[in-house]
């Protein structure tokens, strides 16, 4: 073999790659192609007259996000990586049969970073102290935790995850101290363990419940609220193919993948008043068109992303709902700002993700007196 030949292979790679390059360089120039979530902007060689010593990091870090047709290709090695290899990135486990699970959730499901006995005391701590405060007001309280995706779909993780087996999780061991400080709980997991026999409970694209399981948890805080409403009695039947899950998003960040979505007819019970039903939306208020709603007047709910699709269920039930997503709580909504007076509320709801428990510690902070 000539020396030539000996070495085609090293040129051929070195040429392809550089023709990349500028062909990816290049196609930044074309209309759209560039588009990219991320909308930062070219970083600057000169900053205050001066060469930026950071210049060299902060250009590749932003033509890595900006490079030309980056969201497509990010796609198509998502989709290799699915379907052939069965991994997600950084922040999507790849389960079986079509399930996607949030990577955050991976330390409770194999109980590789459980929550310490003080951290614990502190959280069931502070559930009290915003019970007894609600109490305090006239109002009902219920603690709501919102099981993660693979607390109830096990069976749908890959293989080569392994679970914490018979450990106890963070809930199971938080339950029995607030039971103990008599605070009002709704353990959802058994009624979505049972549903799931039946019926999809959970988004297999996303990580939160769908509105199925929503109509279980609700149900759930009635029945330990003990107001006995039966108005979300049957279970949802009719379904769409129209629900963008946020892990699918994460994968497949240019071409939209659509999941299975129970539809919620709820017809024209309640109005948005402020905030509409946006998942990231901080404060959200909500009106019946009487003062007592179907059962209730006032309900005041605190909740996280899992609570998005708990809001027309509370909304349907309540003369007016307040939907707040803040910490620590703003248990002080209790209360009138100005006058100082109670503002009567029928019912308190603390709802937090199964991964977010720790969040607990310190969420009473607001506590007025």
């Amino acid at each position: 073999m000539t020396e030539k030949r000996k070495h085609l292979p090293a040129i051929l790679f070195t040429a392809a790659f550089f023709a990349l390059c500028v062909f990816f360089s290049l196609g930044m120039l074309l209309p759209g192609a560039a588009d990219t979530a991320d909308s930062g902007d070219m970083p600057q060689l000169l900053v205050d007259g001066k060469i930026s010593e950071t210049s060299r990091d902060d250009f590749e870090e932003w033509f890595s996000k900006h490079f030309a047709y980056r969201d497509i290709l990010v796609d198509a090695f998502s989709v290799l990586k699915e379907k052939v290899f069965r991994t997600g990135n950084d922040q999507v486990i790849v389960g079986r049969d079509g399930f996607l699970f949030f990577a955050e959730t991976l330390p409770d499901y194999t109980g590789s970073a459980p929550m310490t006995d003080e951290e614990l005391t502190a959280a069931a701590d502070a559930l009290k102290n915003l019970s007894d405060y609600a109490r305090e007001h006239g109002a009902k309280f219920v603690f709501l935790c919102a099981p993660n995706k693979n607390t109830i779909y096990p069976e749908k993780m890959p293989l080569t995850v392994s679970s914490r087996g018979e450990a106890p999780s963070n809930l199971d061991r938080l339950l029995p101290l607030l039971v103990e400080r008599g605070v009002n709980c709704a353990d959802v997991r058994p009624a979505l363990l049972a549903a799931k026999e039946e019926r999809l409970v959970y988004h297999r694209r996303d990580s939160h419940w769908n509105n199925e399981g929503a109509r279980i948890a609700v149900n759930a805080v009635l029945e330990a609220a003990d107001i006995p409403l039966d108005l979300f009695g049957e279970p949802l039947t009719a379904m769409t193919r129209d629900f963008r899950g946020d892990l699918d998003s994460l994968l497949y960040p240019k071409t939209p993948r659509y999941d299975d979505e129970y539809v919620l007819d709820l017809g024209d019970r309640f109005r948005y008043l402020s905030g509409g039903s946006g998942l990231m939306n901080l404060d959200i208020l909500t009106q019946y068109g009487s003062d007592k709603g179907l059962g209730m007047g006032r309900s005041l709910v605190f909740r996280d992303s899992f609570g998005s699709a708990l809001i027309p269920y509370f909304a349907s039930c309540s003369g007016s709902a307040r939907f707040h997503r803040a910490l620590p709580y703003r248990i002080d909504l209790l209360e009138d700002a100005q006058g100082g007076t109670t503002i009567d509320t029928d019912l308190v709801v603390v709802e937090i993700a199964e991964r977010n428990l720790r969040n607990l510690i310190g969420s009473d902070a607001r506590i007025v007196g």
